[in-house]
């Protein structure tokens, strides 16, 4: 894990580095290569110590607390706090994190026992080796170059409350009962707050979220429960990141399941706080992961113990206009699982039922129409069998072959406020070949563009023959900003060849296998939707044939 995690950061550094406008304003190569290898260690860190989590590794909790405390001795957050205010205000210059992260967590997650990785992590976070200051020991001056030519910001550190304040904490799960003493409000300012509900304390495990992860909340976890309600922070969190604190703030904004916390200070003394009176809501089951449910094909779910796969799909025109599929499996038992993802071949029933049991359920035949009753987190069914619209599907034959794209599409957020649109499409040709291609657009509103005379776009395209990105916009000072004159930016980059994106499939029962060019292969639910096949279901959605050219 050691050296996987400093080969990867050097891999990043050369990324990094490669962009001139970030070269351009540096004279020492090599000095600039120690900070991006210093963050970008941290950045993998995290990332596997996430995926251990999980995955459930017994040694998870030992590698988080690893983690935190050699961010602590060697004052990692400053650092990643100079480079996320340098992604900020040159974001063409830096790569996606992703590209780090997700080599780190598919290590973990591909494990066949997690566990031994996640514990030589927590060693190896305590060895010598990963003594920051002596593996990048410029690291910290570059940092400080970088304030003084203003290529970042200064990091604003959060405070810290002293002395030993009086009074009672909250916990997230408590705040729908506060919610019920005093109402719920949004977007009020600091003075308002303080009038309405006055200094709160809060009790949970400071988080990252959010696509630049540069925004920080507060969650409360016990075991494989979570709290369904977030407590968003205001203030760069970095340095608390991972530690379960108090903090004190005022709620600027306050519901059952967001809550925002504004002008939050470390509570450095907490031993004079006692804890809320108040209810609390009970702890949801946390999302299990697919890998910790599968087993390899043809030792899950067997044949003669499927009664049907069944699916219904309609628009879900929330928040955007997308396509939504529900797909179940019907046991023969009179059980039945909602969360189908992988082939029915691959869901380790045993595994499933112990580590997810609100998936189960169990169904009945009625007529000619399906009955379920849903299970709560506990896995006990409900008292009322409620009809679903679902169909029985078929599975493929096997030697299958399809000639033709088929694709799926959709948007999230507005045209007022801004958005994102995404396409993915699979093109199939009957010697056995495929190719897949992603397409996302975003883009600020109308509305922003309108009051604010600002619009930020950027675009990415991967297809079999490679991937691309652009990214750009424009800030004008027209009739909003009450002057003249119009700054603008446009970057774009080329990725990979593409062999990660092609290759050769295989459609058989309710399974896809995809034999990608890289040596990579992937194995996806599938099914044809209609007897016309027009439309496929593939993975986790329907894709609907594009007509001819």
């Amino acid at each position: 894990m050691r050296w996987a995690l400093v080969g990867l950061a050097f891999v990043a550094t050369q990324a990094v580095l490669a962009a001139p406008n970030v070269s351009a304003l540096l004279t020492d190569r090599a000095a600039m290569e120690q900070l991006i290898s210093a963050v970008s260690l941290d950045v993998m860190t995290e990332a596997s110590v996430d995926a251990c989590s999980d995955m459930g590794a017994p040694s998870a909790a030992a590698a988080r607390a690893a983690w935190v405390a050699w961010r602590e001795r060697h004052q990692i957050a400053p650092l990643r706090m100079v480079l996320i205010s340098m992604k900020q205000r040159n974001g063409s210059s830096l790569p996606p994190w992703e590209r780090l992260t997700e080599p780190m967590r598919q290590r973990v997650l591909n494990e066949p026992v997690p566990d031994k990785v996640c514990a030589a992590l927590a060693q190896d976070l305590q060895g010598p080796a990963m003594d920051v200051g002596a593996q990048f020991p410029q690291a910290r001056a570059v940092a400080q170059g970088l304030l003084q030519i203003q290529l970042a910001f200064k990091p604003t550190l959060p405070d810290v409350m002293p002395g030993t304040p009086r009074g009672q904490v909250l916990l997230p799960s408590q705040i729908p009962a506060l919610v019920k003493q005093h109402g719920r409000w949004s977007a009020i300012g600091d003075d308002a707050a303080r009038q309405r509900l006055g200094w709160v304390y809060v009790k949970g495990r400071v988080e990252r979220y959010g696509m630049d992860g540069d925004r920080y909340r507060l969650v409360q976890e016990q075991g494989d429960r979570r709290a369904a309600q977030t407590v968003a922070l205001d203030v760069s969190a970095e340095p608390w990141l991972g530690r379960e604190v108090v903090l004190r703030g005022l709620f600027s904004s306050l519901d059952e399941a967001y809550t925002s916390l504004a002008a939050a200070a470390l509570v450095s003394d907490a031993s004079g706080l006692s804890p809320s009176l108040l209810p609390q809501v009970p702890l949801a089951r946390k999302e299990v992961l697919l890998q910790r449910v599968m087993t390899a094909p043809g030792r899950g779910l067997a044949e003669k113990d499927l009664a049907a796969i069944v699916q219904h799909g309609e628009a879900d025109n929330g928040n955007g206009t997308r396509w939504q599929d529900d797909v179940r499996f019907l046991l023969r038992d009179g059980t039945v699982y909602r969360r189908s993802e992988m082939p029915p071949d691959q869901l380790d029933v045993a595994a499933s039922r112990q580590l997810e049991p609100q998936q189960w359920g169990r169904w009945r035949r009625n007529g000619t129409r399906v009955e379920v009753q849903d299970a709560d987190d506990e896995g006990r069914p409900g008292d009322r069998w409620q009809p679903v619209p679902h169909r029985a599907v078929k599975p493929w034959p096997a030697g299958t072959r399809l000639e033709g794209s088929f694709s799926r599409a959709s948007f999230t957020g507005s045209l007022a406020l801004g958005g994102r649109s995404s396409s993915e499409t699979f093109r199939f040709l009957p010697n056995g070949r495929f190719e897949r291609s992603f397409s996302a657009t975003s883009s600020t509103g109308t509305l922003a563009a309108t009051l604010n005379n600002t619009v930020i776009a950027g675009s990415s395209h991967a297809d079999g023959q490679g991937g691309s990105a652009v990214g750009g916009g424009t800030v004008g000072n027209g009739p909003a900003g009450g002057g003249g004159g119009t700054v603008g930016a446009i970057s774009s980059r080329r990725q990979d060849d593409g062999a990660s994106r092609r290759g050769r499939y295989q459609f058989s029962g309710f399974a896809l296998v995809l034999d990608y060019d890289d040596g990579r292969q992937e194995r996806l639910l599938s099914f044809p939707v209609d007897d016309d096949r027009q439309t496929v279901f593939v993975g986790h959605g329907s894709l609907t044939r594009d007509p001819p050219n």
